[in-house]
Parts: C-alpha cells; structure tokens; sequence
C-alpha cells in the first residue's frame, strides 16, 4: 500500500493489524477493569542508530488525581494490544515485585517485552529480588534493573538482567563515566540505557560511553540550527508543489515544476499506482497521476515525504516522522466538531511542528518559503492562535505532564475521558501507517 492511499483512509477503514499470539494465562486474580478513558504515557526509545526502537509506557505521573493502580495499569497495556506492538518493537514496561508475585506480567509477554523493575523501589533482600528476576528470567520475560549501584551486593541482580536503565540527571560526570565502565567491564553482555538525555550533545557523550539505548526529549529538539541551512533541492521541490496546490494553481504548472525534479515525478507515480487507488491500467503520466490523487492527497502525502527526501541521517528522519505523524493524527482528530478544512489545518501543524529539528534550520527561515495561512504560522513560529492550544496539549502529553495537559484541553472543550482514547488511537494510526509503509 503506498504512502498516499494509507493516509488517504477513512476512519475504520484501517488495514487490520496482525493476529495477536495467544498470551501467557494470566492470575486467577482478577484485576480491576481499567477505565475506558485511561491515558498511557509513551517515552520514545532510540537507538544508537538514532532508531524509535520502542517506548516505555508508564502511568501518568500522580497529581491531582490517585494514581493509576498497577492492575489497572496492566488492563490498559492489554486494551492496547501492547503485545502485538511488542512483537515487533521494543516495549519496556515498569512492574513492581508485587505485580510479579501476582503474575500480572504474564499476559503481556512478547518477543520485545522488557519489564523494569526499579531497584531503589524493591524493598527486599538482594537474594528474594533476584530469585523473582530469576523467576521472570524462566518465564520466558527480558527484565531490565533502574536505581542498581556498583555494591558487590547488587552483583547477582547484574548478572541476572538483560539491560540496566541509568538516569543522567541523577550521578556527576565523573560518576556517570566511571559506573559505565565499571558496568560494561563486569557485565559485557548487559545493554545500557539511559534515561533523562535532553540534547544531542548529551546523546553523543552516552554512545561514546557505551550506552546503547536512549530516553529523554532530544529527538525532538534541534541540533545544530543553522541560520544559513540550505534545504535540499527534493525538499524545495516539495516546498513549491505545496506552495502551488495551496494557491490552487492549475494543473500544467504543478506539472512543469514535478518534472524537474527526477525523483519526485518517480514518487508521484508511484503513489498514483497504488493498487488502493483502484486504477485498471498503469498510471504513466504526471498528468494522470495528479488526477487521480487529488489535490488533498498529493498535498498530505507531499508533507509527509519532506521527512524521507534528501537526508543524510534517515534513521533519524524517520523516527521524527513517526512522532510528527502521531501528533498530526492526535490534532485532527482530538475535536471532530471541528470543520473539516480546520481538522485538515490541524493535521497540517502536528507534522509541520518538527521541520525545523528536521532541516536543522530556524522555523521561520523555512515557512518563509511555504504559503501557509495566518493560523498555521502563528503557531508554529510564535505558538498563539487558535491551534496553538491542541500543539500544546499534544507535546504536553508527549512529556508526560498530563495534568496541565487537561487544563489546557478544558480550554478548548475536551474532556479529560476524550484524551486517552484519542492519544492510543493516534498512536495505532502511526504505527500502522508506518508498518504498511515499510518502516
């Protein structure tokens, strides 16, 4: 299925996911349904390659409201088929040494489940936590180890874990330098991740040390901005074909400027013969081809592809193209009394909102070369205007500040019970959308 004719799907007419593979029997304790409403927060995990290789999920952080129990936390992972996510991609997922005794981990075993067990949490002798490890080890569970020191008392809990999660924000330099390499000399086999990185800079100081996993807000952040970026010329093909559908220039002068470029008048064709697009015959033409995408389809497809044209980094430029499209999908679709041309606006400033970290250069340098509407713009360069509030209730939930999340949600009158369900949906939606686009 090609890019354009997945995105171009209606709601419900998604492609079914793969069969679910049976789980391991759960406890005969019966665990409290989670609400219909709950909200999952996400951490994305990439790897040394610059890969989304996974997430963590984890409840939101306690505020106004009780926490979310682990049974009930547990439910939601299932409600979400986290186990299917996990055959294919790397889940880590929090457990305490209670949810373990109850076997509430058992249902959610995959390939690419890994359950962390937070040291400093476990109130128990090293010798009770590691028979529980070991318990988990020969249930067929990877588990990884937070808060472990370099205490000889901790050693058989290292030997027993596949990975061990260190947060950055919580050792020195020197410390942070010295438990990696005392970690890395005892335990060669042990995958180190790290938790808390909130730059590139920091990233690349953790790779050079050995640490193989990544998580904190650097995907998402600029690099190195250059003020005198040049983009590259599919880009700027891209650039100018959105600037002539937005201006609803005729069809001869959108055709002149594709075919200058080789490889676009390639990837238009190719999305015009998608076999969703129900054509009997081969597309051959640009001229055909544009008719039958539309200008709607051409001009979201085309905005999608910005990610995966004329990079030198494409792991990286794939990984903020999954983040820009579960955000795109969050704002279309987080307040459908909203007019269709508004929604479509919307789904417009989820993807546009990571160009700058895309390109590496100012947001403002690059919208000077688009023809955008006033409300786009206004968010994107200074976050005001209408949309501003639903790019801000996205990131806030990205970052796991759920409650001001609600806050800023009232404003525009959605519930808290509508953001959990359109948040996992959002995410299936990405993640199908990448999986039939070969990602």
């Amino acid at each position: 299925m090609g890019l354009l004719s997945f995105l171009h799907l209606k709601d419900g007419d998604a492609p079914a996911p793969a069969p679910v593979p049976e789980a391991a029997p759960a406890s005969k304790a019966a665990a409290p349904a989670a609400p219909a409403h709950a909200i999952l927060c996400r951490t994305e995990i990439v790897d040394e390659r610059h890969r989304l290789c996974g997430y963590r999920f984890s409840p939101p952080a306690s505020g106004k409201h009780p926490p979310m129990a682990e049974a009930q936390f547990f439910e939601a992972l299932a409600a979400d088929d986290i186990v299917e996510f996990a055959q294919r991609r790397l889940a880590l997922i929090p457990i305490h040494l209670e949810g373990v005794v109850f076997q509430r981990h058992l249902p959610l075993i995959a390939p690419h489940t890994v359950f962390l067990i937070d040291r400093a949490q476990a109130n128990l002798p090293v010798d009770q936590i590691a028979a529980r490890v070991a318990g988990m080890r020969d249930a067929g569970c990877k588990v990884a180890l937070r808060g472990v020191t370099l205490d000889p008392a901790d050693a058989p809990l290292l030997a027993l874990c596949h990975s061990v999660l260190l947060n950055l924000t919580q050792h020195t330099l020197a410390e942070f330098q010295q438990i990696t390499r005392e970690l890395r000399a005892l335990y060669p086999e042990l995958r180190l991740a790290v938790e808390g990185v909130e730059s590139w800079d920091e990233q690349r100081m953790c790779l050079s040390l050995g640490c193989g996993y990544f998580m904190g807000h650097f995907l998402t952040t600029s690099d190195r901005i250059d003020p005198n970026a040049k983009v590259d010329q599919s880009r700027l093909t891209s650039i100018e074909l959105l600037n002539l559908l937005r201006g609803d220039a005729e069809l001869p002068a959108m055709i002149e400027v594709a075919k200058r470029d080789p490889g676009m008048t390639f990837q238009v064709l190719q999305w015009a013969n998608a076999p969703s697009n129900g054509q009997t015959t081969k597309v051959t033409s640009l001229n055909q081809a544009f008719m039958v995408l539309g200008r709607n389809q051409l001009y979201r497809g085309l905005t999608v592809s910005m990610f995966r044209l004329g990079s030198a980094n494409k792991e990286r430029d794939e990984s903020l193209l999954e983040v820009a499209l579960t955000r795109a999908r969050f704002m279309e679709t987080v307040a459908p009394g909203l007019p269709q041309s508004k929604r479509d606006e919307l789904f417009l400033v989820g993807l546009l909102s990571l160009f700058d970290v895309l390109m590496g250069a100012p947001m403002a340098s690059i919208l000077a070369k688009m023809h955008l509407a006033d409300d786009i713009r206004d968010v994107l360069l200074n976050n005001e205007g209408p949309y501003g509030p639903y790019l801000m209730m996205v990131m806030l939930l990205e970052r796991d500040k759920v409650e001001r999340a609600i806050e800023v949600a009232a404003n525009v009158g959605v519930t808290p019970e509508e953001l959990g369900p359109t948040g996992a949906a959002a995410f299936q939606w990405a993640q199908e959308s990448l999986k039939h686009l070969g990602a």
